[in-house]
This record gives C-alpha cells, sequence and structure tokens, in this order.
C-alpha cells in the first residue's frame, strides 16, 4: 500500500488476525481436551457411559501452556486478547485436570 499510514495499519490488522488465528487453535484444543475429560467421568459423574480418558493429557497440557507463552513473546501487544483466550482456556482445563503452568497464579492457582 502506497500510502504509509494505511500501510502500517493494515499490517496491524494482519498482526491481529494471525494472533487471534493462533489463539483460537490452542483455544478450540484446550476445549476439546476438557470436554474429553467430562466425558471421562460418564453421566454426570457416576461413571455410567463413561468414554476413555486422554492418557497424555500432563504433554497436552505442557504443549498449550507452551504455545500460550510462545505466543505472548512473540506478541506482547494483544497480551489482554491472549489471555482472554487461551489462559482462560488453561484456567478452564486446570479445573478438569491438574497441571502447572508459568502465570497460573493469575487464575487463582
Amino acid at each position: 500500500l502506497h500510502e504509509p499510514e494505511v500501510g502500517s495499519k493494515f499490517g496491524e490488522v494482519q498482526e491481529l488476525m494471525d494472533v487471534l488465528y493462533q489463539c483460537e487453535d490452542v483455544r478450540d484444543h484446550l476445549n476439546e481436551l476438557a470436554e474429553l475429560c467430562t466425558r471421562a467421568s460418564g453421566f454426570m459423574g457416576t461413571g455410567w457411559a463413561a468414554e476413555e480418558k486422554v492418557d497424555n493429557m500432563d504433554a497436552h497440557a505442557a504443549l498449550c501452556a507452551e504455545a500460550y507463552e510462545a505466543i505472548l513473546v512473540k506478541h506482547p501487544k494483544f497480551k489482554p486478547k491472549i489471555e482472554q483466550t487461551i489462559g482462560h482456556g488453561l484456567a478452564v482445563l486446570r479445573q478438569k485436570h491438574k497441571f502447572k503452568w508459568g502465570t497460573m497464579h493469575r487464575y487463582f492457582f
């Protein structure tokens, strides 16, 4: 774009869309993991009609936490949106499966 002001704004919008796309991917994965944890406990937590548990939940949680940290480092301007999506997703998963990540104290863990 030949106008510098428009070009810089367009670059910011592109970066924003890239960040949102990355956040959506990680958050969708976190939501799927939380859903699988819920289904593994069976009907209303009774164990009836329970599905199989995810065996490598620690590895999934660690990879999601690493992605969270990497996105925060790469895009510090969008920290509030990253925390709102991935950070809260990690907090929801933490309620279903106990694990640790670097900034879990922000979510009272």
